[in-house]
């Protein structure tokens, strides 16, 4: 009889999958019960991460190729994601492109599960996310490339701030000539008044490209720091 023996090594990351679930999912009944904060998608990530099976509204690995990541992002960039949920466009973005990555978010249990997984990955030398509020989060050094994912104000109104004062505190976090990648809510599609607003930036950022996502339902914007 043929039989397959398992190689602790080569088939780690097959086999060491029910037990991350597990661990995930503890975290996540944790945050039930606990967490009285607002949390997204019925108690489970927004983000999904195809590669270790963990299921979200958003995949990951979906907005990596839509938002041309891997041809935006360099191996010597450093990264801030922030208002990253679990983190996973950051640790999945360092996981393909080789860049160092950190993220931070509100909700601790998200954070949680994004060390996990950027552990489980390999890719935690690299990867550092914490749990803090957008405004509180104090940077050690300024970063090359910053995402702003639908941030710029959060659905759990704990970040609720005029817009240029979001720009500028992604230009504080920016070295100079960084990047800036920002993707709209819905709602600011064909929002005159957003579209008038990003004109009066151009003494921070400029803007290299606009381009539809999702659909058309939101904008991917390449901002520049000056």
């Amino acid at each position: 009889m043929n039989q397959h023996v398992t190689h602790g090594e080569s088939d780690w990351f097959t086999h060491g999958l029910p037990g991350l679930h597990r661990k995930i999912d503890a975290i996540l009944k944790r945050q039930r019960k606990e967490y009285g904060d607002y949390y997204y998608f019925y108690g489970q990530p927004y983000q999904a991460l195809s590669i270790l099976g963990v299921y979200g509204e958003r995949s990951t690995e979906e907005r990596f190729e839509a938002y041309g990541l891997r041809e935006l992002i360099k191996p010597t960039d450093r990264v801030l994601d922030i208002g990253c949920n679990c983190g996973f466009v950051a640790l999945y973005t360092s996981f393909r492109t080789g860049c160092r990555a950190d993220g931070v978010d509100i909700n601790p249990y998200m954070i949680e599960i994004g060390n996990l997984c950027a552990e489980y990955l390999r890719v935690d030398d690299r990867v550092k996310l914490t749990a803090a509020r957008i405004q509180d989060y104090e940077a050690l050094a300024q970063y090359s490339v910053l995402f702003s994912f639908a941030t710029h104000w959060t659905d759990d109104e704990n970040y609720r701030v005029p817009l240029r004062e979001h720009f500028e505190r992604c230009a504080a976090y920016l070295e100079a000539g960084g990047l800036l990648v920002f993707e709209t809510h819905a709602a600011d599609v064909g929002n005159e008044a957003f579209y008038e607003a990003i004109k009066t930036f151009t003494d921070i950022f400029t803007v290299e490209s606009k381009r539809d996502t999702d659909k058309g339902e939101r904008h991917l914007y390449l901002f520049r720091r000056v």
